[in-house]
């Protein structure tokens, strides 16, 4: 029976998505252990008409362990072990709308301002000048270069190797955010190998030398404005572009991809760390299965169309998107029919990814089944009805 004490924890297990009957069996196994159906249906004081369909959704909702054999005892998976994906995904969830609320409050700080003000902190850079200055800011660097770069940016600081390699020679820190059209330019190839490279979208042509000057170049005209970074100004964007490091994925695996499928495998990324976070939450608390759909609502909201490609395709997406992501990869185990999806980053689980790539072959027809084992959330299979044609 529940104590006393313990009289508020059904409520407080039905903000998880489980029912009052789920919630009071998954509570009575977790306090004594291993049981019989009958056994818990006495303890948590539930019909026992009710119980076996109770302990059933438990089950598919990897709540709980059914033995196969008769009498069916019932066993509860460990808290930390259940509910860690969920709280994993809500955090991420928090943490998408603190962000959100942080450029609320810059844009109201904006609106704050004197109307009729201007401050000027630049200089105007024609294409040539623009290039000579660049070049001496990098040569002359002490610490550290940080860009976010479009295809425009990257031919125009390749143009700067030498003072590159002076830079990077001379132990300098340099770190460049390239867009997706900028896998597999030849540019690349201009760039020293010291250079650490990411990849994201980017909007706007961005360097930043030692913290002290910026320079923003337009890729319609080439011309750029210098600014000095002397005050707040400074670490603001220094600030941005650290979070921006933070959010790319590694380029380095995907330097011998197609543009086109570098890009579609960011995007993905974005759509499935942020824009589908509070749907995986969802399904994830209420234990559903991925339905076919949400490849259908990635193709809508998003344009990505992943329900038009390939099986093929769509794991070479998907595995892609997984390196630049979280390390990660996707292998196919063609004998066993076993899809196995890895990551590498502590802070970053595969069952999301999992969830997609079962909607999409539920989508084809193909049924999924996802295993996980134990507390490893950077290692789940996905085990299909039939053969990849």
């Amino acid at each position: 029976m529940l104590t006393d004490s313990n009289n508020d924890l059904p409520g407080s297990l039905e903000e998880f998505g489980l029912s009052k009957y789920e919630a009071r069996a998954y509570l009575t196994m977790t306090g004594k252990g291993s049981l019989a159906a009958s056994e818990i249906a006495y303890y948590a004081n539930l019909p026992r008409t009710k119980i076996y369909q109770t302990i059933k959704k438990l089950e598919k909702k990897r709540l709980a362990v059914i033995s196969k054999q008769k009498p069916l005892i019932c066993s509860a998976i460990p808290p930390e072990e259940a509910f860690a994906e969920i709280v994993n995904l809500h955090e991420r969830r928090v943490k998408n709308m603190r962000k959100i609320i942080d450029r609320l409050q810059k844009l109201n700080d904006e609106g704050q301002r004197p109307k009729g003000s201007e401050e000027r902190r630049y200089f105007i850079l024609d294409a040539n000048s623009a290039l000579e200055k660049i070049g001496s800011l990098i040569a002359g660097s002490r610490s550290s270069i940080s860009a976010t770069l479009d295809p425009w940016g990257l031919r125009l600081i390749s143009q700067c190797k030498t003072s590159l390699v002076k830079a990077v020679t001379s132990g300098v820190r340099a770190r460049f955010i390239l867009g997706p059209q900028c896998i597999g330019s030849e540019n690349l190839s201009q760039l020293p190998e010291a250079i650490d490279l990411r990849t994201d979208e980017v909007s706007s042509n961005l360097i930043i030398i030692d913290a002290t000057h910026m320079i923003s170049v337009d890729s319609s005209n080439g011309k750029a404005a210098l600014f000095s970074l002397t005050d707040s100004f400074g670490a603001l964007h220094s600030r941005n572009f650290e979070e921006a490091w933070g959010r790319a994925g590694e380029l380095k695996y995907l330097l011998g991809t197609e543009p086109l499928v570098a890009a579609k495998a960011v995007e993905l990324a974005r759509i499935v760390e942020n824009g589908l976070s509070l749907t995986m939450l969802e399904y994830s608390v209420s234990g559903k299965d991925m339905p076919a759909e949400l490849v259908q609502d990635i193709d809508e909201k998003y344009g990505l169309k992943i329900s038009e490609m390939s099986s093929g395709e769509v794991m070479d997406l998907i595995d892609s998107a997984l390196k630049i992501s979280c390390l990660g990869s996707l292998k196919h185990d063609r004998s066993n029919n076993i899809l196995s999806l890895q990551s590498k980053v502590e802070s970053k689980h595969v069952l999301p990814w999992a969830l997609v790539l079962g909607s999409y072959f539920r989508h084809a027809g193909n049924e999924p089944r996802i295993m996980q084992h134990g507390k490893n959330a950077h290692l789940v299979h996905l085990r299909l009805s039939k053969p990849i044609a």
